[in-house]
Order: structure tokens, then C-alpha cells, then sequence
């Protein structure tokens, strides 16, 4: 294996994977752990520096973030400014780079926790592929994509991406930077330099860095059986995720490209897992020619394992002075040495496979908790705006407009015929209110708030409704203004603003019955039309019961609207079983059910009852003369 001569800049520990990442088309891919977006950002500029000496023309960056939707990543539909013309342009997305001659991107993803779902699907579908194909909105393409992809993540915060997406990236690289300058002055100096004018720019790169990138783009070294052993060595042999011992010999060859040399050694692979932080494994025992039977009382021996030895590390190095390094290392003295390990040897450099068990991720689907429609237009239209696409068109506010300058346009266009003259710049869409995805639906029996601080823990759900924006349901039980003692009513309200919903909460009283089987009855009935009839957009429902659970009237008597002749308990037989029907439809849907316990001193073991039958959580209302904190 032949050294570097003279080349102190690539014996830096970030920027060798990285200029085996720029010549290798293969490793376009890289996941770096615990970096700061700064940092990420410069990696960035450099590698983009690296491709324009590879390639020979210049690449662009591009940021995803969390906004990102279908049509700003593959393209849409936008309005063309010619008047002449008329028609609608197709508008190219952020990741369609390759197309029509377009320059190479360098995708930049801060970091890839917070990435959403269409960001996503679009990584997976486009990272390592040869080819892309492009069907939406009558437009169909087909190209080579041209992106390079490199990503921040915290390292304790693996488990929360899809497998499939982490299965894409190739390289897996950590930075040690401890930062230990003031953070005010950190600050202070960040905003003068948004502030003034003259930014430096970008170091360039060095020119060891340059010639080893140009001698290394015409090299096609040889892999040796020793080196492909070897590479079996570094990953488990039944392991599913074949794509780590693909890009580990890539990387291999890269770097053996860096270092000039015709064919790939066992040394060039353990200086390519060095990099990345990984580790030979045990050297399993050879497997017989014929497998014994699984039911044999004598198992194949797997204890006498003989640990492999850890590859040689490299004689340390005088720390290289170019500015690049001082800027990707800024805390390093002149007494320290650089290493070749990016990574540090006590971690994995996957910790997925760890955490693998804990980690509940739904691959590629909406995680739970996540309500925002933005591509919905069904709520109640509140007027028009100007439209910037086609979808949701004002038909009739468009003809309007575009009547104004009929007379204007057929002088201007010479068009003397009785045809109405159309242009973009007429197209209005509806404005509509938001829609809401979440709901809060409240049982309140107002029979047994005498003697509960219930006005104390009530407010924590209606907080939750209020930050959400959810849709309120308020069935009151009991109250004294309701049109019919023996009947609940219902008031539905698009947000917790609502008058009527302060109003039945707080100022409807109580009153002489309780028909609390009616109002659970009705709330089921509110379920399976928000959560199942027509084109709800409701996802979930955050059911709160106050209740002690003393229903004194039958569902047939509230239904028929009259007395039963002796209050015993089939009232609560009803309430019970139409609560257990309330748990068994919140079994298909994301409904989540709490009890608010009065603590009523008369038949303290109802509530329990009507809790376990809903399977709801407890909680507890304090009473009048309770004086320590509520916690829901």
C-alpha cells in the first residue's frame, strides 16, 4: 500500500471520508451524529468544492427542513406569466436534480429527525437509485439522479428514523467537538457577522487535496480475496442490512484510489472501517456439512469463539495547519495529533440495531400524534384570495375579474370575436377555515360538582383542546337549563372559543335528574359520525368524562321522553353497557378516554365501575377542602 507524499490535508479525520465520498458516486450518502448545523453546513461547501474539481461544473445546496411538501420535492403545476400564451409551465422540485442537463445538488438535512414525510419517502426512493421515474400531474420523466446527501442526527436519537431510510445512507461518521468558549460571546460574534457586508468567504481547497482527486478519478483498483474476507469479518453474516458490507468495500475502494494503489488490501478495508468506527467481529466456527436437526438434544458448540485482533491504528501524524482544518476542528492545540477515527470505539456505528426493539417507528407513515392536513380544502370557504394554483378555483370571482379588461385585451390582442379573454392572473381560490383533525369530547354530569374542585383540573383538558385547535363535543348530563330533564344534550363548536361552550360548562347549573346513560349514548353516536361517516377529517378524539356514576334514568325513558315508573338500576346497567361499546369502538380508532372521579362519598365504587367499562384513566378531582396540587 503506497502513502500520500506531502499530503497533510487528507490525513484529517473528516476530510478523508469525505473526498472518498466525492469520488465515489456510491457513497453519496452520508449520516453524521452529534454535529452542529454549522458544522454540517461547512462539510457541505467542502464537498461541493470537491465534486466542481471531480466533475468539472458547479453544484448547488439544498436545505430540508419540515415544510417540505409533494409539490415543492417533485414539481407542480404553476401559472406561466406570458398573456399570450396562456398555459400552465411545469415548475421542476427540489429533488429532481438530473433532469434536463441540471446541475448536481448537495441535499442538506439539519437534522433528520424532524424531517417530514414526503422528505421521507423522497430520500428512500432516490438515495443509492440509478434511476428515477417521475408520474404526477400528467407529467412523466425519467433520469439519473445527480444528489448528494448528507445529514445531521444526535446519535441517542437513531431509533426514531425509519430503518429503511438509515438503510440508505452509506457512511456513518461522528465528530468529537466540545466547545468550551463563552456562549454569549459566541453568540454576539454570530451576529456581527450576519450583520456586516463582507463575509468571508470559503477557504479554497488546498492543492495536495486537488491533485489526489484528479489522479484518483482515473484509477480502477483490483479487490483481492484476502480483502473481501476481510470485509465478511467486519459485518454479521446474518444480517439482513447487506448494504453495510457494500459500502464498506466501496469505501475501501475509494480510499485505495485516494492512496494510488492498484488493487484493494486487507489494510485498505480495516483503514475504511476505522473511518466509520467499525469493529471486527468474533470469528464464528464453521459450520458442518449437513445441519443437525432442531430437535437434537446436542446443539452445535458455539462457545469456543476466538476474538479477532484489532487492526493496527496508524502512527500519529503532525496536526496539518490548512484553514479548513482549523475551521472543522477549531478547539484542537498544536500538542494533539489527528486520527483517522471519526467515530468514537465505544460506539455502534448502527445503533438501531440496539435499540431496535424499543423503538415502535411505523416506517414511512404518519407518526402518531402528527394532525396536519395541508392539502385538505373542505372547511367552510370564508371568502377568496388570489389563486397561486389551480386547485380549489373561484369560478365565479374569476369570471369577474377577468370581465373587467375584456375590452382592454381584445383591443390589445386584436380579437374581435365575442370570446371571454382568460389569464392566470384572474384565477381566485376560496379561502377556507381550518380544519379540524382533533376533538374534544366532554361528558359533564352536572349533578356531582357540588363537592369537587373540578373547575381546578377541567381547565387542563381544555388547555390541550384550545393549543390543538381541536373541535369541541360538550354533552351535558343534568343540567339545569336543558330543554328535557330526563334527556342529555349536545353542543358542537369549532374551537373552545365558542360562547355556548363557556356557557354550558360553567353557567348551566344542576339539575333534578341524570340521564347519564342518554348522554354516553349520544356520545358514541358523535363518535362513529366524526371518526367514520362522510369526509371527516377528525383523527383523533380525547374523551373526558366527569361522572360518579349514578345514572337514576333509563335510555328508554330518555328516548320515549317519559318517567319511569321506579328509579332502580337499570339506569346504570344502561350507561355500563353502552360504555363497554364506547371501549370496543376506541379498539379500531385512535381515541383516548379519561375519567374524572369526583370522589362522591354515596357509591364511591360506580365511577371505578364505569371507568374499567369505558377503559378509561382515573383520575381523581380533588375536593373543595384539598388543597394540594392536581396533576393530570
Amino acid at each position: 500500500m503506497s502513502d500520500i507524499p506531502s499530503q497533510d490535508s487528507l490525513i484529517n479525520s473528516f476530510m478523508q471520508p469525505l473526498a472518498c465520498a466525492a469520488i465515489a458516486p456510491s457513497l453519496h450518502s452520508i449520516l453524521v451524529y452529534d454535529t452542529t448545523p454549522e458544522t454540517l453546513q461547512l462539510a457541505a461547501l467542502i464537498i461541493a468544492q470537491m465534486l466542481e474539481v471531480i466533475n468539472g461544473y458547479k453544484v448547488d445546496l439544498v436545505t430540508l427542513g419540515t415544510y417540505e411538501d409533494e409539490d415543492l420535492l417533485w414539481g407542480n403545476l404553476g401559472l406561466s406569466v406570458e398573456l399570450e400564451q396562456q398555459s400552465l409551465l411545469w415548475k421542476q422540485g427540489l429533488l429532481t436534480s438530473g433532469q434536463n442537463n441540471s446541475l448536481q445538488q448537495i441535499v442538506v438535512i439539519p437534522d433528520l429527525t424532524k424531517l417530514n414525510l414526503a422528505a421521507l419517502r423522497g430520500g428512500v426512493t432516490l438515495m443509492g437509485a440509478d434511476v428515477a421515474h417521475l408520474e404526477r400531474h400528467g407529467q412523466q420523466a425519467q433520469w439519473q439522479p445527480k444528489l448528494f446527501w448528507i445529514a445531521g442526527c444526535a446519535y441517542e436519537e437513531v431509533k426514531l428514523i425509519s430503518p429503511h431510510l438509515l438503510d440508505r445512507f452509506a457512511l456513518r461518521l461522528r465528530l468529537d467537538i466540545s466547545k468550551n468558549t463563552d456562549r454569549v460571546a459566541e453568540i454576539l460574534k454570530l451576529l456581527d457577522e450576519q450583520n456586516s457586508d463582507n463575509k468571508k468567504p470559503l477557504e479554497a481547497l488546498p492543492d495536495e487535496i486537488i491533485q489526489s482527486l484528479n489522479q484518483a478519478r482515473d484509477l480502477h483498483p483490483q479487490i483481492t480475496d484476502k480483502a473481501l474476507n476481510r470485509v465478511i469479518e467486519y459485518t454479521n453474516i446474518l444480517d439482513i442490512y447487506h448494504r453495510r458490507e457494500i459500502a464498506l468495500a466501496r469505501l475501501s475502494l475509494a480510499y485505495a484510489r485516494l492512496t494510488r494503489s492498484l488493487e484493494i488490501t486487507a489494510e485498505h478495508i480495516d483503514h475504511a472501517a476505522q473511518m466509520v468506527g467499525l469493529k471486527p467481529l468474533a470469528k464464528l466456527p464453521k459450520l458442518p456439512a449437513t445441519l443437525p436437526n432442531n430437535n437434537s438434544s446436542n446443539p452445535v458448540n458455539t462457545t469456543n469463539i476466538e476474538p479477532l485482533p484489532s487492526p493496527p491504528l496508524p502512527s500519529p501524524l503532525p496536526n496539518p495547519t490548512t484553514k479548513l482544518e482549523e475551521i472543522l476542528e477549531p478547539n484542537k492545540t498544536e500538542d494533539s495529533v489527528s486520527t483517522i477515527l471519526p467515530l468514537r470505539a465505544s460506539d455502534n456505528p448502527y445503533p438501531e440495531d440496539e435499540e431496535q426493539d424499543k423503538s415502535k417507528v411505523s416506517s414511512l407513515q404518519l407518526p402518531i400524534g402528527s394532525f396536519r392536513s395541508k392539502t385538505v380544502d373542505r372547511g367552510q370557504f370564508i371568502g377568496v384570495e388570489k389563486a397561486s394554483y389551480i386547485q380549489d378555483i373561484a369560478f365565479v370571482r374569476t369570471l369577474l375579474e377577468a370581465a373587467k379588461y375584456q375590452n382592454i385585451r381584445k383591443q390589445s390582442t386584436g380579437n374581435s370575436q365575442q370570446q371571454l379573454i382568460l389569464l392566470p392572473t384572474d384565477l381566485y381560490r376560496y379561502r377556507r377555515a381550518p380544519v379540524a383533525e382533533q376533538m374534544l369530547m366532554l361528558v359533564l354530569d352536572h349533578t356531582c360538582l357540588e363537592n369537587c374542585n373540578w373547575q381546578k383540573i377541567l381547565p387542563l383538558y381544555l388547555s390541550w383542546a384550545y393549543v390543538e385547535r381541536a373541535s369541541i363535543c360538550l354533552i351535558q348530563v343534568g343540567a339545569k337549563n336543558a330543554r328535557h330533564q330526563l334527556q342529555a344534550q349536545k353542543i358542537m363548536a369549532q374551537s373552545l372559543l365558542n360562547p355556548r361552550i363557556y356557557e354550558g360548562i360553567y353557567k348551566a347549573g344542576k339539575g333534578k335528574a341524570t340521564p347519564l346513560a342518554h348522554g354516553l349514548n349520544l356520545a358514541l353516536q358523535t363518535l362513529r359520525h366524526s371518526l367514520e361517516h362522510g369526509r371527516s377529517t377528525v383523527q383523533q378524539v380525547l374523551l373526558v368524562v366527569i361522572s360518579d356514576g349514578r345514572g337514576n334514568v333509563t335510555l328508554t325513558a330518555s328516548q320515549t321522553n317519559s318517567p319511569p315508573p321506579k328509579v332502580k338500576r337499570e339506569g346504570i346497567e344502561d350507561a355500563l353497557n353502552i360504555a363497554k361499546n364506547i371501549a370496543h369502538f376506541a379498539n379500531f380508532h385512535n381515541i383516548q378516554a379519561v375519567l374524572l372521579n369526583p370522589q362522591s362519598k354515596a357509591y364511591p365504587d360506580l365511577p371505578l365501575e364505569l371507568a374499567e367499562a369505558l377503559g378509561a384513566k382515573v383520575v381523581d378531582i380533588p375536593s373543595l377542602w384539598d388543597t394540594s396540587e392536581v396533576e393530570a
